[in-house]
């Protein structure tokens, strides 16, 4: 009797989707199966997707379902090789059983295995050798580009102006990335504009525009993505890799000279920052520091003395009955550096947080294990339900036939949901490096606010105040706005359960 069978083929990588990778695994499929006598009736195609999960790949989980149905009639399962069909053992071997309860094999045609002892064991050796290669690979993928960096090489995507010489990644190892014909001529007169210091982003964009740049790129040029261009060292011959923060000299042909590109970027990226930055240095409260009486956002505004500028913060809005309230920035400050000294939690009150921060963790690991137990849960419901079907054949509700059916469907939802526990993963947190940074971060509350640069000090203000803090009518500094965990630690310090709302928070200096 002629055999049903049915083929299924996969590349991990899209690049492989137009070569002949899937054709040769089909060819080769498809030669055995004529060489048996063997009927293909159908072809399911993986194209471009990883084979480390079963319930990644949407082709083979719809194979399993036709593969399990009876009327199919199917009996095997052919594949190039085992890693073709899972580079994961746990997962793989559970879909290969899954197909075995229905009386469908899996065989490899360039593989030789059987159904023996020995023949399992060597199907399972190749398949956990799948997964040790796809591990192995994703470290040597990551040294070869970081090597390949140092040599010179840009391993990532093309900056604007650049591309690929060849079409595959095999014609392109080793060699640098070349102008784009039609790109890099734009580019490099952006650069000489910008560096004129006469126009802005937004000019030079239009201008790109004008030199149809939105013709050879995804979109129409703009302000972010002139800012994009003027920031990458790449285009005078020095490229920088953000995940490694490393520089190298590349061997590609620059598009522009460092001059340029200096003049470019201090003019319109470098000079900006530098204004905000010194900005924000003299008021690093700014944004944060609101009038205490209507509630708008402080302003800044120096003022000149005899001999030097002295800098405040002032409610400017006119309809505000604080009439103008000043403070200067050296005392607000000051009041500030008291406040976090104050909210400092003693050490009693530390390790009652720290206890409290692991309970929610393990709560969030109990939640994740409640998760695996739903699953196990279900999987007994549809076992009952084959005691139900074997007690209604008893009875004779069910024919043997309609019974076997039936059997067969519970069987299949029983394999499914164990492939999704079998996916689910517990992630335990270390808990010395977490009890570290609880206790130095919140001991160090004020001096951290003198060591921390900018960015990092209003990070902290919104970690700790909401982003907000008051600024009273006879110059008080103070928060009424603690974040939910300084707030729970208030609780704590005064003794209260965590289930008790902490009052009014008033913490503050005059002056």
């Amino acid at each position: 009797m002629e055999k049903n069978v049915i083929i299924y083929t996969r590349v991990s990588d899209p690049s492989q989707i137009d070569n002949n990778s899937l054709g040769t695994q089909e060819q080769t499929c498809r030669k055995f199966a004529e060489s048996k006598g063997w009927r293909v009736v159908r072809i399911f195609r993986e194209e471009g997707v990883s084979a480390k999960f079963v319930h990644t790949r949407p082709q083979l989980r719809e194979l399993i379902t036709f593969a399990t149905k009876k009327q199919n009639n199917i009996s095997f399962v052919l594949v190039y090789k085992f890693d073709r069909f899972s580079r994961n053992l746990e997962d793989g071997l559970i879909a290969i059983s899954l197909l075995a309860k229905y009386k469908v094999s899996v065989i490899s045609t360039t593989e030789t295995t059987d159904e023996s002892p020995m023949g399992t064991a060597m199907r399972n050796i190749m398949m956990t050798l799948g997964q040790l290669d796809n591990e192995l690979k994703g470290e040597r993928v990551k040294d070869n580009m970081q090597a390949v960096f140092k040599k010179g090489l840009w391993p990532f995507k093309c900056p604007i102006g650049y591309k690929r010489q060849f079409k595959t990644k095999e014609e392109n190892k080793g060699l640098p990335v070349v102008k784009d014909p039609s790109m890099a001529p734009i580019i490099t007169q952006m650069f000489k504009n910008a560096s004129t210091g006469i126009y802005n982003k937004t000019q030079l964009a239009k201008m790109m525009n004008l030199d149809n740049f939105g013709d050879h790129y995804i979109t129409k040029a703009d302000h972010k993505i002139v800012h994009n261009i003027l920031s990458k060292t790449f285009y005078y011959g020095r490229m920088y890799a953000k995940k490694w923060d490393e520089y190298a000299v590349g061997v590609h042909e620059p598009l522009i000279d460092e001059q340029t590109w200096q003049k470019a970027y201090h003019l319109l990226v470098l000079k900006k920052k530098n204004y905000r930055f010194h900005d924000t240095d003299l008021y690093p409260l700014k944004g944060a520091l609101k009038c205490e009486s209507c509630g708008h956002p402080m302003t800044t505004s120096p003022s000149k003395g005899m001999n030097e500028l002295f800098y405040y913060y002032e409610c400017k809005n006119k309809d505000c009955s604080c009439n103008g309230v000043r403070i200067n920035v050296d005392k607000a400050h000051e009041q500030f550096a008291k406040i976090l000294s104050q909210i400092k939690p003693k050490q009693r009150v530390i390790k009652l947080f720290e206890h409290m921060v692991f309970s929610e963790w393990d709560q969030i690991i109990e939640e994740t294990k409640r998760g695996i137990k739903q699953i196990e849960s279900q999987i007994a419901k549809q076992k009952e339900e084959l005691k139900s079907i074997r007690k209604a054949t008893d009875s004779g509700i069910y024919t043997v036939e309609q019974a076997k059916e039936e059997a067969l469907k519970v069987n299949k939802e029983i394999d499914l949901l164990s492939i999704e526990k079998s996916d689910i993963k517990i992630e335990k947190y270390d808990a010395i490096i977490t009890k570290e940074f609880i206790e130095k971060f919140l001991n160090n509350l004020d001096l951290l606010w003198d060591v921390l640069d900018l960015p990092k000090r209003q990070a902290l203000l919104n970690k700790v105040f909401m982003g907000t803090i008051l600024c009273s009518e006879n110059k008080q500094i103070r928060t009424d706005q603690l974040s939910p965990s300084f707030e729970l630690i208030e609780a704590l310090g005064a003794e209260k359960g965590e289930n008790v709302p902490s009052p009014r928070i008033e913490l503050g200096f005059k002056v």
